[in-house]
């Protein structure tokens, strides 16, 4: 997987919204919480909206006197955030729509959203060639799942 690089700062609708917190403590926790957001929501637009207030956290936390642990550890995270999030968020939303057609009883409405979630993936590996392995595989699931809901059709 090639390495992103962690975007300005300015990139974030949360830019400089956080200048004023002091409490390094409580940005980690930001931090924290939408990094694990970012890559786990199903929601494609809560996904980025957290992944933009990590970016923000992350660069009002390196612009504060924190412990060289602490701001390595947040920098480490923030990397490995930057890395995955252009891949997930695409495999997130299609899951999520997987767990939706999961739940229908309907075929066509079922083959429906599976198609959608199919077309998400195809989108993401356009846009995203290094993150294609997690998104080949999901896509690969997805296409099983709609051959075998085409199969209850017939």
């Amino acid at each position: 997987m090639a390495t992103h690089q962690i975007p300005a700062r300015a990139t974030s609708r949360y830019s400089g919204q956080y200048a004023d917190v002091i409490d390094p403590q409580r940005l980690v926790e930001i931090f924290s919480d939408s990094h694990r957001i970012a890559l786990s929501s199903k929601n494609p637009d809560t996904a980025h909206e957290r992944f933009e207030l990590a970016v923000e956290a992350y660069h009002q936390l390196m612009s504060m006197n924190v412990s060289g642990d602490a701001c390595a550890s947040v920098h480490s995270a923030m990397i490995s955030l930057s890395d995955q999030f252009p891949a997930q968020v695409y495999v997130n939303e299609a899951l999520g729509l997987c767990e939706k057609a999961a739940k229908l009883k309907t075929t066509r409405k079922k083959l429906e959203l599976l198609q959608r979630a199919h077309q998400v993936l195809q989108k993401g590996l356009a846009s995203n060639p290094s993150g294609s392995v997690s998104i080949q595989t999901a896509a690969e699931q997805v296409r099983a799942a709609i051959a075998q809901a085409q199969t209850a059709t017939t």
